[in-house]
């Protein structure tokens, strides 16, 4: 069910959707059991037109690609267990005071925080043998310096 849905549904949504520019697109999955029933030959097929799809798991035990596991999540969390929720509405309005006593500050400092680790991952062609990056993002907000995205090398996309 998973592979027809990926193969019928998944990969002609990106052949019509994506720029042609770049015609290898790589499918990354989880380790989920329902996930692991499609492979590079069952790509093949569909690998048409100039079109190259490969499968890659994703590696065991890396929680870095999600950013609620990036520490903003819990700052929310901790921000919004500070006030009393009696009902479902009190947990909604401790959630939305927490994220507007964020700031925009921290989410941008997060979202700075996935892209390096992504371009990481790529650096290591996919594993997750490395510490996070410290990008020293305060001092460079405070210095006027702070990048709006974190540079990649296009020889990692190839």
């Amino acid at each position: 069910m998973y592979r027809d849905y990926v193969l019928t549904r998944i990969i002609p949504a990106i052949k019509a959707t994506f720029p042609t520019i770049n015609k290898r697109v790589v499918l990354q999955h989880d380790n989920a059991t329902p996930h692991g029933g499609i492979t590079d030959a069952d790509l093949v097929p569909v690998s048409t037109d100039g079109w190259s799809f490969v499968v890659r798991c994703q590696p065991p035990n890396s929680p870095d690609l999600n950013v609620l596991g990036l520490g903003f999540f819990a700052s929310i969390q901790s921000l919004q267990y500070k006030l009393v929720s009696r009902t479902v509405e009190d947990v909604i309005r401790a959630t939305l005071a927490a994220f507007d006593q964020s700031g925009g500050e921290a989410l941008d400092k997060v979202f700075l925080t996935l892209q390096a680790v992504m371009r990481l991952v790529l650096e290591n062609n996919g594993g997750n043998h490395f510490r996070l990056p410290h990008l020293r993002k305060d001092a460079l907000r405070r210095a006027k310096a702070l990048m709006p995205n974190v540079s990649c090398s296009a020889s990692l996309l190839g």
